[in-house]
């Protein structure tokens, strides 16, 4: 037997095999994956003089999944009164949520999990003793489609924080973060996204001269974490007086670039703002909401070859084609 031939045969097989193992490995990387923690522990409200009390709100903690190709699921949601606790049922949707148990985020990508899922716990009084609260959004596909999830927990109807003598207002909790993003395939998305507001504003009950020291929307006093003590997060101009915002809890992240993945994880830091001025006694609007959303596309399952996986792929084309020319006749 011609050794020639038989090198060059054995050479066209090899390449059809490092080409056929190019395509299917790429088509198994495809894939998006989006994480978003927001947790606070010990949030409290106080003020440096008399009392606070907290009147008509409703804590409203709400979860949503969907994953395209799927069954959407539809949100949840839990209303209690302010000092009540508020526990979503997780929800969660796509064909690995049987192994995402309740309260647990995955800590890394899986390669076998597709799923969307959103999680929101609020536990404990604002104004007592202080409250606990976490929202989970995550989601993963390895194959063509979508996937969103969001969580949150929010105060709402009409929210009256009422200080039973002129004080100074103290927001304070400890807080933390853990962002993720990554796709696997160029031209695939990801997005993540986690929002902390909490301010305080006039309302018609509001003494009187509120509105004097408000913004154009009413707001008297607010807290944005963003990662800047000096930043002047109080309406009023309290340029890092009493400010602690050691990290930003108001951050989005996304890629579409495997090289390019994100992530923004921080361990429990203590965050604080007190109001530079004395609010007078009276009722105020306190608004309170914190989120957070996930958002992936998977476009096309196939990985786009990097350059030397191109050429692999056609050398052992070539040495094909040169076999099927060596081939007697």
């Amino acid at each position: 037997m011609n050794v020639d031939h038989t090198r060059s045969k054995t050479l066209g097989w090899l390449g059809a095999l490092a080409a056929a193992s190019l395509l299917a490995s790429g088509q198994a990387q495809a894939g998006a994956y989006g994480l978003a923690v927001n947790e606070l522990n010990n949030f409290r409200i106080t003020t440096s003089a008399g009392a606070l009390s907290l009147a008509g709100a409703n804590r409203n903690a709400s979860d949503s999944a969907f994953f395209e190709g799927g069954v959407a699921v539809n949100p949840r949601a839990v209303n209690t009164g302010p000092a009540a606790n508020a526990d979503v049922l997780q929800v969660c949707s796509g064909g690995g949520c049987s192994g995402l148990p309740q309260n647990h985020y995955a800590p890394s990508p899986s390669s076998t999990l597709e799923f969307a899922r959103g999680d929101a716990h609020a536990f404990g009084n604002m104004l007592n003793g202080g409250a606990s609260v976490q929202a989970v959004a995550e989601a993963q596909r390895n194959t063509v489609g979508a996937a969103t999830a969001t969580a949150g927990d929010t105060l709402t109807g009409s929210v009256n924080l009422t200080l039973s003598s002129a004080g100074f207002i103290t927001f304070s909790f400890m807080g933390r973060r853990d962002l993720r993003t990554s796709v696997t395939t160029m031209g695939d998305k990801s997005n993540v996204s986690i929002m902390d507001i909490f301010n305080i504003s006039c309302n018609a009950a509001s003494p009187a001269g509120c509105l004097s020291n408000a913004n154009a929307d009413g707001v008297i006093f607010q807290f944005a974490p963003d990662g800047n003590p000096n930043n002047g997060s109080d309406i009023n101009g309290n340029h890092g007086a009493g400010s602690l915002d050691p990290f930003s809890l108001n951050l989005t992240a996304g890629t579409n670039d495997p090289a390019t993945g994100r992530a923004f994880t921080n361990g429990f830091s203590m965050f604080s703002l007190t109001s530079n001025f004395a609010l007078p006694a009276g009722s105020y609007t306190l608004n309170f909401a914190k989120s957070t959303r996930t958002d992936i596309v998977v476009i096309d399952p196939q990985v786009v070859p990097e350059p030397g996986s191109l050429f692999l792929l056609g050398m052992g084309l070539a040495a094909l084609a040169f076999t099927r020319r060596r081939q007697p006749t």
